[in-house]
């Protein structure tokens, strides 16, 4: 085919106007499974402290003579332990002639910019709750922190070579983060030894955390020789599914949902790696303990703008870090790392 000599084209003209769809688009996942599926409370300070308790251990010898003279057990007292409140901010400034332009896909960009911050303080409590991040009291200089879930969790963290426990530390006051280990394959038995390590300590495990990486992981489990394989009928009237994953475990222990976490790939810069842990969580010992919630500050612009600052302060509550389980040092992305 041959254009007629001489025409003017789109390709030539500079007068053609663009093409700005009223459209945007926004990609980044926002999903925040561990902050959606805790319960909420409400504190009135920046460090709050809670009780641990627990029966003693089965007494096989439990047996007196009759007329027995009493002797009495000495009261092992509860243990305190605390958290302190992290504040989490997001901040922008919109020059108050962009406010006033005309703009494709968003009415304003203050409007639209506040449901994006609030979104990504969400992701940002989200990776805090889960992380190996140790408490910290903070200072007039220094910010409070609030220990992940990873640096809470002691008694029953199964860890790599080289790994060693983090925890609530009684002499300081604070949680202590937990020391990586060699990384190593998510395994069968690794998933059993968790969920029963979180039963026999007194726990009702119903939630397994992963990355993406490590649900598919957990998804080759059914082709293991002790897992019953999952069949169903097909019908010559309708397409057949190809069932190529499991979405729960039915355990010796119950039913665990198994919800992978997108947070938990995007977190893997060294320090923040929240891919090497599987988490076994009971939902019912943890919460989200809120001193402020998520609200618009004021702020004095001093300029021809306009200055927006969201802040949310809270920390998490774990009621018995010994109810639930890590398998800790995975290889959380790939077979490799």
């Amino acid at each position: 085919m041959v254009q007629v000599a001489n025409t003017l084209d789109t390709y030539k003209s500079n007068s053609r106007r663009e093409t700005f769809l009223d459209i945007l688009s926004r990609l980044t996942p926002a999903e925040t499974p561990l902050y959606s599926n805790t319960g909420d409370v409400t504190i009135d300070g920046t460090e709050p402290v809670w009780q641990l308790d627990a029966l003693a251990a089965p007494d096989i010898n439990n047996a007196k003579v009759e007329g027995d003279i009493y002797t009495f057990d000495p009261i092992t007292g509860t243990n305190r332990v605390k958290n302190f409140t992290q504040i989490f901010s997001k901040r922008f400034i919109i020059s108050n002639t962009q406010e006033a332009v005309k703009k494709a896909g968003k009415t304003t960009d203050s409007s639209y910019e506040k449901i994006k911050k609030g979104q990504e303080i969400k992701v940002d409590i989200e990776v805090a709750m889960l992380s190996n991040q140790a408490s910290v009291a903070g200072s007039s200089s220094v910010a409070r922190r609030m220990a992940g879930l990873r640096a809470w969790l002691a008694t029953n963290d199964l860890m790599g070579t080289g790994g060693a426990s983090g925890g609530y530390n009684t002499s300081t006051g604070a949680v202590d983060a937990a020391t990586n280990g060699t990384k190593r394959a998510f395994t069968k038995a690794l998933l059993d030894q968790g969920i029963a390590a979180g039963y026999i300590a007194g726990g009702n495990v119903d939630m397994l955390m992963v990355s993406p990486y490590l649900k598919q992981v957990f998804s080759t489990f059914m082709s293991d020789a002790s897992v019953a394989q999952t069949r169903f009928a097909a019908s010559s009237s309708k397409q057949v599914t190809i069932v190529g994953a499991a979405d729960a475990y039915l355990s010796d222990y119950g039913i665990i949902e198994v919800v992978p976490n997108r947070q938990m790939a995007r977190a893997t810069a060294a320090g923040t790696d929240l891919s090497r842990n599987a988490f076994f969580i009971d939902k019912d010992k943890i919460e989200k303990a809120w001193l402020r919630k998520i609200a618009e500050d004021e702020a004095d612009p001093n300029a021809d703008g306009k200055p927006v600052v969201l802040n949310a302060e809270l920390t998490m509550i774990v009621r018995n870090e010994a109810a639930m389980a890590v398998v800790a040092d995975l290889n959380g992305t790939s077979t490799a790392s």
